[in-house]
């Protein structure tokens, strides 16, 4: 028998990433629950929820019994999203700070945090599904380094309407 793959999901504390968590639970897959601080609150004097977020996080874990970790990027966050924010306003341009956190955030701190430290196989999140693989043909793509290279010149079409001029 195989063992079961182990998937690290990022848990917000919202409804999102609970479900993805309880569906790869019940789909067998060894599931781990990881929340990401990314702001601090110690000099706030708005509403921040982190806190309350974490908690439900922690919560989500154990009614689904599955392992609980936290981990603080707060100094990530301010140095490669929110800097990056406000350098841009001030430009006069109109940043989007969750791109940005994907990319940082998500998709470096967190996917190298969920390999090189818990071994995770995959990572999961409430959001980015894909749906149109299988199970074992998602685990068996390698992963492959970001291309170079403006976006737009690395998409791929598909279903074109119109033939491509050569």
């Amino acid at each position: 028998m195989q063992a079961a793959r182990h998937v690290v999901c990022a848990l917000s504390g919202g409804v999102d990433s609970a479900v993805a968590a309880l569906l790869l639970r019940r789909r067998g897959y060894q599931v781990t629950g990881v929340f990401m601080k990314n702001w601090d609150s110690l000099d706030e004097h708005g509403v921040c929820t982190a806190d309350k977020d974490c908690e439900d996080a922690h919560r989500v874990c154990q009614i689904l019994d599955i392992p609980f970790h936290q981990v603080s990027w707060v100094k990530e966050y301010w140095n490669d999203v929110f800097s990056d924010f406000l350098n841009e306003y001030e430009k006069g341009r109109t940043p989007n700070p969750d791109i940005i956190c994907n990319k940082h955030i998500k998709f470096r701190c967190f996917f190298h945090y969920a390999v090189d430290n818990l071994g995770a196989d995959a990572v999961a999140t409430g959001h980015y599904a894909r749906t149109s693989l299988e199970d074992e043909e998602v685990f068996q793509q390698k992963h492959i380094k970001r291309p170079e290279g403006l976006f737009r010149n690395r998409f791929e079409v598909r279903n074109a309407r119109f033939p491509r001029r050569p």
